[in-house]
């Protein structure tokens, strides 16, 4: 017999992967803790990216990013990215990385969402400023390298806006070490600009000199950097901080100059509002606790004397303990 019959089995479909598989076959996920707007915009960044990306945020943040998900805004980029987010209660696998960007206030209460026996070799950053720089890795048992976010982030609900420029992101650590490159490869994926900064007190005072002023400023006077750059008395009022801001570094550092800090302000898009005049008009302390504890305890150490912030930050005490509740 030359032929032989051959019958062809029905073509039987595969069953999909489940959505506990789909997520193995895309590894150890990071970790991100925190419900800030840094916190967002990295989780929306990487998983727009294709980098598997858990966020805990908490469960109220957690359902509504998991359920109706999350749009970032980016001005320079004339884009807008929106995704929903995986999320956790807590941290259940060995992570790829772990990144902290709480507020200061929650800093602690956070940490309790990372198991330290699964943490590992893991690499951690924290964006969350802390005044005891070594709380995180006393906590966790682990080294902490510190990251700063250069740029300005505005958060609405199920937004996030990157105002200005395209941000930088600064990590206090050297390039060759595998936190940094385990960082970048993340960055460059989701292209995010990164530089290293071998100095965390450098790195943290080139923000907290702006931050700082412009924050009290804002919130004491009701009004925006721009109106307030727009304004003579406020404009000299603000170069005074500036100049008092300027004695807090160490000294170990390069020396501020307030004119050239009045330069970097200038620069601060017009749209941007700084958080702290919200949490005044909300009898919320979060923001001024941590800024107060900076800048007095600086000033202690350096001996100088502070009248214009000292004036600001009273009367900002003053008026929450006006606002609340006899």
């Amino acid at each position: 017999m030359l032929f032989k019959k051959v019958t062809f089995a029905p073509n039987t479909p595969k069953p999909a992967p489940s959505a506990a598989t789909q997520l193995a076959l895309m590894g150890s996920p990071v970790y991100i803790l925190g419900n800030t707007p840094i916190a967002g915009f990295l989780a929306a960044k990487f998983t727009t990216s294709g980098i598997r990306t858990v966020i805990l945020a908490g469960n109220k943040d957690n359902t509504s990013l998991s359920t109706n998900g999350i749009t970032v805004k980016e001005d320079y980029q004339l884009q807008k990215l929106h995704c929903k987010l995986e999320t956790a209660i807590w941290q259940k696998e060995t992570p790829k990385m772990v990144i902290i960007a709480t507020t200061p206030i929650l800093l602690k209460s956070s940490l309790l969402a990372l198991t330290k026996s699964k943490l590992k070799n893991t690499p951690i950053i924290s964006f969350t400023p802390s005044k005891d720089e070594n709380l995180i890795a006393d906590i966790l048992g682990h080294p902490v390298t510190k990251a700063y976010y250069d740029g300005w982030l505005k958060a609405s609900p199920q937004q996030i806006t990157v105002y200005g420029q395209a941000p930088k992101i600064t990590l206090c650590a050297e390039t060759a070490s595998q936190t940094y490159q385990a960082f970048a490869e993340l960055a460059q994926k989701a292209n995010l600009e990164l530089q290293s900064c071998h100095l965390d007190s450098l790195a943290f005072w080139n923000i907290f000199c702006i931050y700082a002023p412009c924050s009290l400023i804002t919130a004491a006077s009701g009004k925006n950097i721009f109106e307030i750059t727009k304004s003579k008395a406020l404009r000299e009022q603000l170069l005074s901080c500036l100049q008092e801001i300027s004695l807090l570094p160490p000294k170990t550092l390069p020396p501020y100059k307030p004119e050239e800090l009045l330069k970097q302000i200038f620069n601060i898009p017009s749209q941007y509002n700084f958080p702290l005049a919200e949490q005044i008009q909300n009898s919320q302390t979060g923001d001024l606790d941590f800024l107060s504890s900076i800048i007095q305890q600086a000033a202690f150490d350096n001996k100088c004397q502070l009248p214009t912030l000292n004036l600001l930050l009273k009367s900002l005490y003053e008026q929450i303990l006006k606002d609340q509740p006899s």
